[in-house]
């Protein structure tokens, strides 16, 4: 039996520093370091009573870490929060909002409007980010199982949607993509009736005692999967670049209608249209109106398929009685790993469920420049290393052996792609949260060694990378 295709060399990028520290973090160690002496030079030695403790304690916020990041950055962003909570910023009330705010989404997503655009006799809904420009079209899809596919299907399945990530490089108006799936528990009625409505009566004992297995099982392990790709596009990246929101709009039309996806093991069902993008937005900020009829989401405007109201909490996100946990990839698996390493993420539980892959393809020449960049660091912590006589640790080689790895694959015409993942799950009942909070822990620590954190004083702008309103992080 042949051995599984295993898939891996990911590196968290790296700036020069002292030993694994980066730059930033080796700037204000050694400015701590250096205010004692110059403290003492101008205030004489009695300063050192006051810069000594200040230095010491700015060093280590800069060089502890907490939930993979230094200590200082951590506490940094929770001042932030706390300030813009004390500000109110952290509250939404769109009835009590004056105009024109009140006809924003909250958030991240303020800046959006959407656009009903036609291509060749048909509807595609765009969103469009006044503030940057860029316009974001969507793909609805439907992915095929791939449990129980050949080794040699996955394999091409797998390579097509690399080869596909590659192409976006050399598409100068591409600036980001992301994947997402969501996840819903279902009773399993629908099964059921599926099932009864289309039994043979005429059809063998065994295959009927079979089919009535599956259907009992159903309602413990049935789910609705809903999965869509978004394109954000920069139309001023283009040839010639847009002048007006038609122009724009035209320009992203014919980047999306070039993405194929069809050997990637998903089906592309089509465009979404402005109808599908107010229902999963709506969707995901009010859970209960992902199967409202079509007539009452395309009576709705735009801000009003956002919430109601809404508070961003340091770990939760409340909006219109739901309450909404987001976490944020910690660090990649340290090891190959195989293609099914996010089906533990991916697996219906109690509650639902919102898996979002984020990337962005970087143009050759950044591709090149940031390798050039990667390595002279590597470098630059190899003569560090070498100069105070340190061994090198296990984990330090990997990273240099694979920082040279991708250099060598970069040199030959390979892509840099920087990615990432955000979960979000969701519930009605303040109740349940501690409960979701550990499924979505547990299924993250099953997923081949992945590290997930909380969105720290982030949610509501966690939760909003996954719909398709064009925000990715890593632009």
């Amino acid at each position: 039996m042949a051995e599984p295709t295993l898939y891996g060399g990911w590196r968290r990028s790296h700036t020069m520093g002292i030993g694994t520290l980066n730059t930033a973090q080796t700037f204000i160690v050694v400015a701590a370091v250096l205010v004692n002496p110059l403290g003492v030079v101008i205030g004489q030695l009695p300063t050192l009573l006051v810069t000594l403790p200040i230095s010491l304690a700015v060093i280590v916020l800069a060089v502890w870490q907490r939930h993979g990041m230094p200590l200082l950055s951590y506490v940094a962003g929770m001042l932030r929060w706390r300030l813009a909570a004390a500000r109110g910023e952290t509250s939404y009330r769109g009835h009590f909002l004056p105009v024109p705010e009140a006809l924003d989404l909250p958030g991240l997503a303020a800046p959006t409007k959407l656009i009903a655009a036609q291509a060749g006799g048909r509807s595609v809904g765009l969103v469009w980010n006044q503030r940057s420009g860029h316009m974001t079209g969507t793909l609805l899809l439907q992915p095929a199982g791939a449990l129980l596919a050949a080794g040699s299907v996955v394999d091409t399945a797998v390579s097509s949607w690399g080869q596909t990530l590659a192409g976006m490089a050399d598409e100068d108006p591409i600036a980001a993509a992301s994947v997402t799936l969501q996840i819903t528990p279902s009773s399993g009625h629908a099964v059921t009736q599926h099932v009864q409505g289309r039994r043979d009566p005429n059809a063998p004992q065994l295959a009927k005692a079979t089919t009535d297995e599956l259907v009992a099982r159903a309602p413990r392990a049935s789910a609705q999967l809903a999965a869509w790709f978004s394109l954000v596009i920069d139309p001023n990246r283009a040839g010639e670049p847009a002048s007006t929101p038609a122009e724009a709009a035209a320009v992203a039309l014919g980047v999306l209608d070039g993405i194929d996806l069809g050997a990637s093991g998903a089906d592309v069902l089509r465009a979404a249209t402005d109808a599908d993008i107010k229902r999963i937005v709506r969707g995901g900020y009010v859970p209960a109106d992902m199967d409202a009829p079509a007539e009452q989401i395309e009576d709705l405007v735009w801000h009003e398929v956002g919430p109601t109201y809404a508070e961003d909490g340091k770990d939760v996100y409340e909006h219109d009685g739901y309450y909404s946990l987001s976490y944020v990839l910690r660090a990649a698996p340290r090891k190959d790993v195989s293609y099914d390493v996010l089906l533990r993420l991916l697996s219906a539980g109690r509650f639902s469920r919102r898996v979002t892959l984020a990337y962005r393809v970087l143009p050759s020449e950044e591709g090149r420049a940031l390798v050039e960049r990667e390595i002279n660091a590597a470098d630059a912590r190899e003569q560090y290393r070498q100069r105070t006589r340190r061994t090198t640790t296990r984990r330090e080689r990997v990273d240099a052996a694979r920082a040279n790895k991708t250099a060598e694959e970069e040199a030959v015409g390979a892509a840099m792609t920087q990615w990432s993942v955000y979960v979000t799950t969701t519930v009605a009942d303040p109740a349940d949260i501690p409960a979701a909070r550990r499924e979505v822990e547990k299924a993250a620590k099953l997923a081949g060694g992945m590290r997930f954190r909380p969105a720290f004083g982030a949610q509501s702008a966690a939760m909003a990378l996954g719909l398709p309103l064009g925000i990715n992080p890593l632009l």
